[in-house]
């Protein structure tokens, strides 16, 4: 297995250098520039095998716990594919260690840590080869039948698919309320089957490769999938939601991880919606202390089409709110500052 270690200039090199040589069939190739990645045209950072049937980029943050499985299923999915699993990992703890030691070979790409998923997705496609590229979480465990259906779902013609996402055992309070906060709108009782005309879950998902291809430029500041699924449905594209492939979410994220997260990705959400002409900065910023309340609402009213899940949310209210206002105040500093990009 080659690693390729990006975006760390020479301090960081030399910091991983001695954890990276100790992995098992790993080649150090050295440090890149991203910023001269992001720069590179899109066509030249890849060439697409028309004989490779799917890519799988892992968007890897601190999940040194879940990385193992989530490889390990996922290779067991695409088995009887020509498949790639490009896991793109901005983790603080051992996910890198961790990833490098597993028997079955990934194409393990390091990027700095406080880098967003939506970054790691956009970079991991630049460096994809397979007609069909799918995206998911170093925190998401797959069942057999997902790269299966995935494609088959895409051959029959969506331009996107997407499946259900569920809670893993063994997932700790603090990960339901993460689960019940970005997923509750994809949980099989939610999404249902068939064409959507609302979302699927980007941590979740496999798109045709030419969409992909054509909106590559808008990616600069990372795969975002509802300004996707917003383009492709402008030309005339639709989505699936694809019951059998399913994806567990298991243990995630620490609090401090989670919580700078959320932010971040509100700030995205409210800078987006000012610049789109959404809604006003005084706006967002006014309705941002009923943010919580209003998801929380939102996501009590899908568990309660579950008949597992209900005491659950209770358990992981306290940290779903704590959450949710890391969001809307995110949001509220994206509508007034920007992005930050």
């Amino acid at each position: 297995m080659r690693v390729l270690i990006i975006g760390l200039g020479d301090a960081g090199y030399s910091m991983h250098l001695p954890v990276l040589t100790a992995l098992r069939s790993v080649q150090v190739v050295g440090a890149c520039d991203l910023d001269a990645a992001r720069r590179e045209p899109a066509s030249r950072q890849h060439v697409a095998d028309k004989f490779m049937d799917l890519s799988v980029v892992i968007a890897s943050i601190d999940a040194e716990h879940s990385i193992g499985a989530c490889v390990g299923q996922m290779q067991s999915a695409c088995a009887g594919l020509r498949s790639e699993l490009l896991v793109c990992d901005a983790s603080s703890d051992d996910t890198v260690a961790r990833a490098g030691m597993l028997d079955n070979p990934v194409r393990l790409f390091r990027f700095p840590v406080g880098t967003l998923t939506p970054a790691l997705w956009a970079e991991g496609f630049r460096r994809a080869s397979g007609r069909v590229v799918a995206f998911t979480t170093g925190h998401c465990l797959v069942s057999p039948t997902w790269a299966r259906s995935m494609i088959d779902a895409l051959d029959a013609g969506a331009t996107g698919a997407g499946g259900p996402l569920v809670i893993a055992p063994g997932a700790r309070p603090l990960d339901w309320a993460v689960f019940y906060l970005r997923y509750s709108a994809f949980m099989p009782e939610t999404i249902g089957s068939g064409p959507v005309d609302g979302e699927i879950a980007g941590d979740n998902a496999a798109y045709r490769r030419e969409a992909l291809d054509r909106h590559a430029d808008s990616f600069a500041d990372g795969f975002w999938e509802v300004d996707f699924h917003r383009q492709i449905r402008r030309e005339g594209g639709w989505l699936v939601a694809v019951p059998a492939a399913t994806a567990a979410f298991g243990r995630s994220f620490p609090l401090r991880t989670i919580a700078a997260h959320r932010f971040a990705h509100g700030r995205q959400f409210g800078a987006g919606r000012v610049r789109g002409g959404i809604r006003a900065a005084w706006q967002i910023v006014l309705a941002a202390p009923a943010v919580p309340v209003v998801l929380a609402a939102r996501a009590a009213r899908r568990v309660a089409r579950t008949t597992t899940g209900r005491w659950r949310f209770i358990v992981a209210l306290p940290w779903f709110l704590l959450l949710a206002g890391a969001w809307a105040s995110g949001e509220a500093w994206g509508a007034l500052r920007g992005s930050g990009q």
